[in-house]
Protein backbone atom coordinates (compact mmCIF):
# COMPACT_ATOMS: atom_id res chain seq x y z
CA UNK A 1 0.00 0.00 0.00
CA UNK A 2 1.52 3.39 -0.98
CA UNK A 3 2.33 5.92 1.70
CA UNK A 4 0.17 8.96 2.31
CA UNK A 5 2.01 12.12 1.30
CA UNK A 6 1.48 14.89 3.85
CA UNK A 7 2.62 18.50 3.42
CA UNK A 8 3.39 20.38 6.65
CA UNK A 9 3.29 24.18 6.35
CA UNK A 10 4.91 25.92 9.31
CA UNK A 11 5.67 29.59 9.83
CA UNK A 12 7.65 30.22 13.02
CA UNK A 13 7.86 33.54 14.85
CA UNK A 14 9.38 31.96 17.96
CA UNK A 15 9.70 28.38 19.16
CA UNK A 16 6.90 27.37 21.52
CA UNK A 17 4.59 24.56 22.58
CA UNK A 18 3.15 24.08 19.08
CA UNK A 19 6.63 23.24 17.82
CA UNK A 20 7.00 20.57 20.49
CA UNK A 21 3.85 18.99 19.06
CA UNK A 22 5.14 19.25 15.49
CA UNK A 23 8.47 17.67 16.43
CA UNK A 24 6.62 14.80 18.11
CA UNK A 25 4.53 14.23 14.99
CA UNK A 26 7.56 14.32 12.71
CA UNK A 27 9.36 11.78 14.88
CA UNK A 28 6.55 9.42 15.84
CA UNK A 29 3.88 9.27 13.13
CA UNK A 30 4.12 5.82 11.51
CA UNK A 31 6.86 6.01 8.87
CA UNK A 32 5.31 3.09 6.96
CA UNK A 33 2.05 5.06 6.54
CA UNK A 34 3.09 8.70 6.11
CA UNK A 35 5.67 10.53 4.06
CA UNK A 36 5.81 14.01 5.58
CA UNK A 37 7.23 16.91 3.58
CA UNK A 38 7.93 19.82 5.90
CA UNK A 39 8.16 23.31 4.38
CA UNK A 40 8.97 26.39 6.51
CA UNK A 41 8.75 29.99 5.32
CA UNK A 42 11.20 32.48 3.91
CA UNK A 43 10.04 35.25 6.25
CA UNK A 44 11.58 38.03 8.39
CA UNK A 45 13.19 37.02 11.68
CA UNK A 46 15.11 33.94 12.74
CA UNK A 47 12.14 31.83 13.85
CA UNK A 48 12.06 29.59 10.77
CA UNK A 49 15.81 28.98 11.00
CA UNK A 50 15.43 27.99 14.66
CA UNK A 51 12.65 25.58 13.75
CA UNK A 52 14.76 23.99 11.02
CA UNK A 53 17.62 23.57 13.49
CA UNK A 54 15.28 21.87 15.99
CA UNK A 55 14.12 19.40 13.34
CA UNK A 56 17.69 18.58 12.33
CA UNK A 57 18.71 18.21 15.99
CA UNK A 58 16.34 15.26 16.35
CA UNK A 59 17.63 13.66 13.16
CA UNK A 60 14.96 14.93 10.77
CA UNK A 61 15.04 17.20 7.73
CA UNK A 62 12.89 19.74 5.95
CA UNK A 63 12.27 20.16 2.23
CA UNK A 64 14.53 22.54 0.30
CA UNK A 65 11.62 24.75 -0.77
CA UNK A 66 10.35 27.74 1.24
CA UNK A 67 7.02 29.56 1.24
CA UNK A 68 7.90 33.14 0.22
CA UNK A 69 6.64 35.75 2.69
CA UNK A 70 8.63 38.93 3.01
CA UNK A 71 5.47 41.04 3.00
CA UNK A 72 1.72 40.71 2.40
CA UNK A 73 2.52 41.44 -1.23
CA UNK A 74 3.75 37.83 -1.46
CA UNK A 75 0.21 36.46 -1.03
CA UNK A 76 -0.28 35.20 -4.59
CA UNK A 77 3.31 34.01 -4.92
CA UNK A 78 2.97 32.05 -1.67
CA UNK A 79 -0.25 30.38 -2.83
CA UNK A 80 1.34 29.54 -6.18
CA UNK A 81 4.26 27.93 -4.35
CA UNK A 82 1.89 25.81 -2.26
CA UNK A 83 0.16 24.64 -5.44
CA UNK A 84 3.50 23.70 -6.99
CA UNK A 85 4.47 21.75 -3.86
CA UNK A 86 1.18 19.83 -3.90
CA UNK A 87 1.76 18.86 -7.51
CA UNK A 88 5.48 18.07 -7.17
CA UNK A 89 5.13 15.81 -4.13
CA UNK A 90 1.71 14.37 -5.11
CA UNK A 91 0.27 15.53 -1.80
CA UNK A 92 -2.76 13.75 -0.30
CA UNK A 93 -3.10 16.03 2.73
CA UNK A 94 -1.95 19.54 3.66
CA UNK A 95 -1.61 20.18 7.40
CA UNK A 96 -1.23 23.85 8.36
CA UNK A 97 0.38 24.49 11.73
CA UNK A 98 -0.02 28.23 12.28
CA UNK A 99 -2.51 31.06 11.82
CA UNK A 100 -0.73 32.42 8.77
CA UNK A 101 -0.86 29.09 6.92
CA UNK A 102 -4.47 28.49 8.03
CA UNK A 103 -5.53 31.75 6.38
CA UNK A 104 -3.31 31.30 3.33
CA UNK A 105 -4.72 27.84 2.59
CA UNK A 106 -8.26 28.26 3.93
CA UNK A 107 -9.21 31.30 1.81
CA UNK A 108 -9.82 29.94 -1.68
CA UNK A 109 -9.78 26.36 -0.35
CA UNK A 110 -11.38 24.90 -3.50
CA UNK A 111 -8.15 25.44 -5.40
CA UNK A 112 -6.35 22.62 -3.57
CA UNK A 113 -6.86 19.09 -4.99
CA UNK A 114 -6.27 17.33 -1.66
CA UNK A 115 -7.54 17.14 1.91
CA UNK A 116 -6.63 20.04 4.23
CA UNK A 117 -6.33 20.24 8.01
CA UNK A 118 -5.87 23.42 10.06
CA UNK A 119 -4.32 23.66 13.52
CA UNK A 120 -5.20 26.71 15.64
CA UNK A 121 -3.18 25.88 18.76
CA UNK A 122 -3.97 29.11 20.60
CA UNK A 123 -5.04 32.65 19.79
CA UNK A 124 -3.08 35.64 21.05
CA UNK A 125 -5.58 38.51 20.90
CA UNK A 126 -4.56 41.40 23.17
CA UNK A 127 -6.91 44.37 22.97
CA UNK A 128 -4.06 46.67 21.97
CA UNK A 129 -2.93 44.55 19.00
CA UNK A 130 -5.58 45.23 16.37
CA UNK A 131 -3.71 43.46 13.56
CA UNK A 132 -3.52 40.18 15.50
CA UNK A 133 -7.22 40.42 16.42
CA UNK A 134 -8.19 41.05 12.79
CA UNK A 135 -6.07 38.16 11.51
CA UNK A 136 -7.59 35.74 14.01
CA UNK A 137 -11.09 37.01 13.12
CA UNK A 138 -10.43 36.17 9.47
CA UNK A 139 -9.01 32.80 10.49
CA UNK A 140 -12.01 31.94 12.67
CA UNK A 141 -14.81 33.32 10.51
CA UNK A 142 -13.55 32.75 6.97
CA UNK A 143 -10.66 30.28 6.79
CA UNK A 144 -11.27 27.47 9.30
CA UNK A 145 -14.78 26.61 8.04
CA UNK A 146 -13.24 25.63 4.68
CA UNK A 147 -11.00 22.85 6.06
CA UNK A 148 -11.83 19.15 6.07
CA UNK A 149 -10.74 18.95 9.69
CA UNK A 150 -9.68 21.44 12.35
CA UNK A 151 -7.34 19.97 14.95
CA UNK A 152 -6.83 21.78 18.22
CA UNK A 153 -5.41 20.91 21.62
CA UNK A 154 -8.04 21.83 24.23
CA UNK A 155 -11.77 22.06 24.82
CA UNK A 156 -11.24 25.74 25.61
CA UNK A 157 -9.90 26.33 22.09
CA UNK A 158 -12.72 24.28 20.59
CA UNK A 159 -15.27 26.61 22.17
CA UNK A 160 -13.47 29.61 20.71
CA UNK A 161 -13.48 28.02 17.24
CA UNK A 162 -17.21 27.27 17.59
CA UNK A 163 -17.81 31.03 17.90
CA UNK A 164 -17.25 30.96 14.13
CA UNK A 165 -19.17 28.93 11.51
CA UNK A 166 -16.92 25.84 11.49
CA UNK A 167 -19.07 22.72 11.72
CA UNK A 168 -18.68 21.04 15.16
CA UNK A 169 -18.14 17.56 13.71
CA UNK A 170 -15.05 18.80 11.86
CA UNK A 171 -13.32 20.02 15.04
CA UNK A 172 -11.10 17.43 16.74
CA UNK A 173 -9.54 17.96 20.17
CA UNK A 174 -6.41 15.86 20.56
CA UNK A 175 -4.51 16.40 23.78
CA UNK A 176 -0.75 16.54 23.51
CA UNK A 177 1.11 13.38 24.44
CA UNK A 178 4.69 13.37 25.67
CA UNK A 179 7.74 11.26 24.98
CA UNK A 180 8.59 10.48 28.60
CA UNK A 181 11.89 8.87 27.65
CA UNK A 182 12.97 12.20 26.16
CA UNK A 183 12.02 14.06 29.35
CA UNK A 184 13.97 11.56 31.44
CA UNK A 185 17.05 11.83 29.23
CA UNK A 186 18.01 15.37 30.28
CA UNK A 187 21.21 16.11 32.17
CA UNK A 188 21.15 15.35 35.92
CA UNK A 189 20.02 17.99 38.40
CA UNK A 190 23.44 18.64 39.98
CA UNK A 191 25.14 18.91 36.57
CA UNK A 192 22.71 21.53 35.30
CA UNK A 193 22.83 23.53 38.52
CA UNK A 194 26.61 23.55 38.46
CA UNK A 195 26.61 24.68 34.81
CA UNK A 196 24.13 27.47 35.57
CA UNK A 197 26.11 28.60 38.60
CA UNK A 198 23.87 28.16 41.60
CA UNK A 199 24.12 26.03 44.70
CA UNK A 200 22.98 22.43 44.54
CA UNK A 201 21.17 22.83 47.88
CA UNK A 202 19.20 25.94 46.90
CA UNK A 203 15.50 25.72 46.09
CA UNK A 204 14.67 26.80 42.55
CA UNK A 205 11.37 27.92 41.08
CA UNK A 206 11.61 27.99 37.30
CA UNK A 207 9.78 28.75 34.11
CA UNK A 208 10.33 27.93 30.43
CA UNK A 209 8.78 30.04 27.66
CA UNK A 210 9.31 32.82 25.18
CA UNK A 211 10.27 36.05 26.95
CA UNK A 212 7.31 38.04 25.67
CA UNK A 213 4.83 40.30 27.38
CA UNK A 214 1.92 37.82 27.23
CA UNK A 215 3.92 35.19 29.15
CA UNK A 216 3.74 37.26 32.35
CA UNK A 217 7.37 37.17 33.50
CA UNK A 218 7.07 40.65 35.00
CA UNK A 219 4.38 39.39 37.40
CA UNK A 220 6.57 36.43 38.31
CA UNK A 221 9.47 38.73 39.17
CA UNK A 222 7.22 40.89 41.36
CA UNK A 223 5.89 37.79 43.11
CA UNK A 224 9.42 36.50 43.62
CA UNK A 225 10.47 39.83 45.14
CA UNK A 226 7.62 39.57 47.67
CA UNK A 227 8.92 36.29 49.11
CA UNK A 228 12.70 36.62 48.95
CA UNK A 229 13.05 38.29 52.37
CA UNK A 230 11.70 35.29 54.28
CA UNK A 231 12.70 32.59 51.76
CA UNK A 232 16.43 33.27 51.54
CA UNK A 233 17.23 29.92 49.92
CA UNK A 234 14.81 30.41 47.00
CA UNK A 235 16.17 31.17 43.51
CA UNK A 236 14.41 31.86 40.22
CA UNK A 237 15.37 30.21 36.93
CA UNK A 238 14.02 31.84 33.74
CA UNK A 239 14.65 29.77 30.60
CA UNK A 240 14.06 31.17 27.12
CA UNK A 241 14.63 34.04 24.74
CA UNK A 242 12.50 36.87 23.45
CA UNK A 243 12.07 40.59 22.95
CA UNK A 244 11.43 41.24 26.66
CA UNK A 245 14.75 39.77 27.87
CA UNK A 246 16.59 43.05 28.51
CA UNK A 247 13.59 44.71 30.16
CA UNK A 248 13.07 41.71 32.44
CA UNK A 249 16.71 41.85 33.54
CA UNK A 250 16.29 45.55 34.34
CA UNK A 251 13.14 44.74 36.31
CA UNK A 252 15.03 42.12 38.33
CA UNK A 253 17.66 44.77 39.12
CA UNK A 254 15.03 47.33 40.21
CA UNK A 255 13.32 44.79 42.45
CA UNK A 256 16.61 43.75 44.06
CA UNK A 257 16.37 40.09 42.99
CA UNK A 258 18.92 40.03 40.16
CA UNK A 259 21.48 38.18 42.29
CA UNK A 260 18.99 35.33 42.82
CA UNK A 261 17.54 35.23 39.31
CA UNK A 262 19.22 33.28 36.51
CA UNK A 263 18.34 34.08 32.89
CA UNK A 264 19.64 31.17 30.80
CA UNK A 265 18.77 32.56 27.37
CA UNK A 266 18.42 29.82 24.76
CA UNK A 267 18.97 26.48 26.48
CA UNK A 268 19.19 23.36 24.34
CA UNK A 269 18.56 20.84 27.14
CA UNK A 270 15.01 21.60 28.25
CA UNK A 271 14.60 18.34 30.23
CA UNK A 272 17.86 19.11 32.03
CA UNK A 273 16.61 22.60 32.92
CA UNK A 274 13.44 21.05 34.36
CA UNK A 275 15.50 18.59 36.39
CA UNK A 276 17.26 21.56 38.03
CA UNK A 277 13.96 22.99 39.35
CA UNK A 278 11.94 22.24 42.48
CA UNK A 279 8.70 23.70 41.17
CA UNK A 280 7.54 25.12 37.83
CA UNK A 281 5.73 28.41 37.29
CA UNK A 282 3.61 29.39 34.26
CA UNK A 283 2.60 33.05 34.86
CA UNK A 284 0.89 33.78 31.51
CA UNK A 285 -1.47 36.73 31.31
CA UNK A 286 -2.87 36.14 27.82
CA UNK A 287 -4.44 33.11 26.18
CA UNK A 288 -2.87 29.66 26.46
CA UNK A 289 -4.40 26.99 24.24
CA UNK A 290 -2.95 23.95 26.02
CA UNK A 291 0.48 24.84 27.40
CA UNK A 292 2.91 22.05 26.57
CA UNK A 293 5.43 23.45 29.06
CA UNK A 294 3.03 22.65 31.91
CA UNK A 295 2.73 19.06 30.68
CA UNK A 296 6.51 18.74 30.36
CA UNK A 297 7.06 20.10 33.87
CA UNK A 298 4.65 17.58 35.35
CA UNK A 299 6.28 14.78 33.33
CA UNK A 300 9.58 15.82 34.92
CA UNK A 301 7.98 15.38 38.34
CA UNK A 302 7.50 19.04 39.21
CA UNK A 303 4.58 20.62 41.06
CA UNK A 304 3.20 23.47 38.95
CA UNK A 305 1.96 26.96 39.75
CA UNK A 306 0.07 28.28 36.74
CA UNK A 307 -2.25 31.09 35.68
CA UNK A 308 -5.81 29.85 35.31
CA UNK A 309 -6.12 30.97 31.72
CA UNK A 310 -7.23 29.35 28.46
CA UNK A 311 -6.90 25.56 28.46
CA UNK A 312 -4.29 25.46 31.25
CA UNK A 313 -6.75 23.94 33.70
CA UNK A 314 -7.12 20.98 31.32
CA UNK A 315 -3.42 20.14 31.64
CA UNK A 316 -3.24 19.74 35.44
CA UNK A 317 -5.22 18.79 38.54
CA UNK A 318 -5.57 21.90 40.71
CA UNK A 319 -4.61 21.14 44.31
CA UNK A 320 -3.20 17.73 43.38
CA UNK A 321 -0.47 18.28 40.79
CA UNK A 322 -0.15 22.01 41.35
CA UNK A 323 -1.91 25.29 42.05
CA UNK A 324 -3.89 27.56 39.74
CA UNK A 325 -3.83 31.32 40.38
CA UNK A 326 -5.57 34.29 38.72
CA UNK A 327 -3.55 35.66 35.77
CA UNK A 328 -1.64 38.87 36.45
CA UNK A 329 -2.03 38.59 40.24
CA UNK A 330 1.47 38.87 41.73
CA UNK A 331 0.12 38.56 45.29
CA UNK A 332 -1.60 35.26 44.55
CA UNK A 333 1.49 34.03 42.73
CA UNK A 334 3.67 34.96 45.72
CA UNK A 335 1.30 33.17 48.10
CA UNK A 336 1.49 30.00 45.97
CA UNK A 337 5.29 30.21 45.81
CA UNK A 338 5.48 30.56 49.58
CA UNK A 339 3.07 27.67 50.12
CA UNK A 340 5.16 25.23 48.10
CA UNK A 341 8.57 26.56 49.16
CA UNK A 342 7.77 26.09 52.85
CA UNK A 343 6.13 22.65 52.58
CA UNK A 344 8.53 19.99 51.24
CA UNK A 345 6.07 17.17 51.98
CA UNK A 346 3.38 18.81 49.85
CA UNK A 347 5.89 19.43 47.07
CA UNK A 348 6.91 15.79 47.12
CA UNK A 349 3.30 14.57 47.01
CA UNK A 350 2.45 16.90 44.14
CA UNK A 351 5.59 15.87 42.26
CA UNK A 352 4.60 12.19 42.39
CA UNK A 353 1.01 13.00 41.42
CA UNK A 354 2.21 15.17 38.53
CA UNK A 355 4.23 12.40 36.91
CA UNK A 356 1.39 9.89 37.36
CA UNK A 357 -1.07 12.41 35.89
CA UNK A 358 0.95 12.59 32.66
CA UNK A 359 1.54 8.84 32.47
CA UNK A 360 -2.18 8.15 32.82
CA UNK A 361 -3.72 10.89 30.66
CA UNK A 362 -1.25 12.30 28.15
CA UNK A 363 0.44 9.38 26.46
CA UNK A 364 2.25 9.71 23.16
CA UNK A 365 0.68 6.52 21.79
CA UNK A 366 -2.82 7.92 22.30
CA UNK A 367 -1.97 11.20 20.60
CA UNK A 368 -0.34 9.50 17.60
CA UNK A 369 -3.21 7.04 17.25
CA UNK A 370 -5.82 9.82 17.23
CA UNK A 371 -3.79 11.88 14.77
CA UNK A 372 -3.41 8.92 12.40
CA UNK A 373 -7.16 8.28 12.47
CA UNK A 374 -7.92 11.96 11.81
CA UNK A 375 -5.56 12.08 8.82
CA UNK A 376 -7.15 9.04 7.19
CA UNK A 377 -10.69 10.29 7.90
CA UNK A 378 -9.97 13.72 6.38
CA UNK A 379 -8.54 12.17 3.23
CA UNK A 380 -11.45 9.75 2.90
CA UNK A 381 -14.05 12.50 3.33
CA UNK A 382 -12.30 14.64 0.72
CA UNK A 383 -12.23 11.78 -1.78
CA UNK A 384 -15.95 11.12 -1.26
CA UNK A 385 -16.79 14.76 -1.93
CA UNK A 386 -14.61 14.76 -5.04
Amino acid sequence: MPKTNVLYLIRTWALGGSHTIILLLLKHLPADEFNIITVPYDAPGDGDARFIASVEAQGGSVAPERIPWRSRGNWFNARRTIGELIEKYEIDLVHCHDTHSNVLVGLGRKRWPCACIASPYGWWEPKWHLQARLYHWVEKKKALPQFDRVYTVSQDMKQKILAGPTRPERIHVIHTGLDLAQIDAGAPRDTVRRDLGFDTDAMAAGTVSRLEREKGHTHLLHAFAKVTCDLRNLHLLIVGTGSEADELKRTAQRLGVADRTIFTGFYDDLPGALHAMDCFVQPSIDHEGFPTAVLEAQAAGLPVIASNIGGTHETMADGTTGLLVPPGDADALAEALRALATDPVRRSEMAAAARAHIENRFTLDKMIGQMTEMYHAAIEDHRKRR
